[in-house]
């Protein structure tokens, strides 16, 4: 059977939750479900036990300022959890920017020597000061999900250490693809975002399909041995 993994994953959101979570079992599918605030988090990864499947805490930025009294329950559960995510910034509307800032510094602070943290960061319109947050000095692993930042950003991002997560929208983007060769094969993943993509055909054959567009244009990389280093495996 062909490895298939999917490194950012709503399964909260998904339209039918019981029929997502067979697909990830029958289908074996290594998925980190990311949350978009702490209380979800909570409830969330007390539900579901399985082999294929790992919550990560997230505080979605722009949640941040609506659910500020959620911030507290963040840090409690931070310290006990390996994946971290949906977190980061988002600078589409700025009101909100002080306090995302304030926010993801302090995160990033926090687990900045903890070397088996995994972070699957947002940084639509914020790449620049995403980077600027996480410096280079700093132990976890971070993946930037969807990145959509301008050739230096890429550059500073690959100079910093990061992971990129790609998913079927990146692969229909001129503009990505133009900076594709730019990655390392060693730093590429897979991620869906479901359900913020849109797909025809089974969750499955989804991931097969963005691995197999991405082998077409690098055919060197193997995503599968670089979500095993990622895990530190």
């Amino acid at each position: 059977m062909e490895h298939l993994f999917d490194t950012h994953f709503h399964l909260d959101l998904q339209k039918d939750r019981a029929a997502a979570i067979r697909d990830v079992e029958e289908k074996q599918i290594y998925t980190i479900a990311v949350t978009n605030l702490p209380d979800l988090y909570r409830k969330e990864s007390v539900k579901i036990a399985s082999k294929y499947i790992r919550f990560a805490l997230g505080f979605h930025p722009e949640l941040i300022h609506q659910y500020k009294r959620q911030i507290p329950l963040m840090w409690d559960m931070l310290p006990e959890v390996r994946y971290v995510g949906e977190v980061g910034l988002d600078l589409v509307d700025k009101s909100s920017e002080k306090e995302q800032e304030a926010f993801f510094s302090e995160l990033v602070e926090r687990c900045r020597y903890d070397s088996n943290k995994i972070f699957t960061i947002h940084s639509r319109r914020a790449v620049d000061k995403v980077l600027d947050i996480l410096g280079d000095n700093y132990r976890f692993k971070a993946i930037l999900h969807w990145f959509s930042g301008n050739k230096t950003e890429l550059e500073m991002a690959i100079d910093r250490g990061c992971f990129f997560s790609v998913n079927g929208p990146m692969m229909k983007s001129k503009r990505f693809l133009d900076m594709l060769s730019l990655i390392p094969s060693s730093r590429l993943l897979i991620e869906t975002d479901s359900p913020f993509t849109h797909y025809m055909g089974s969750y499955d054959d989804y991931l097969k399909s963005i691995k197999e567009e991405l082998l077409s244009y690098k055919p060197e990389v193997d995503v599968w041995n670089n979500f095993r280093r990622l895990l530190g495996g």
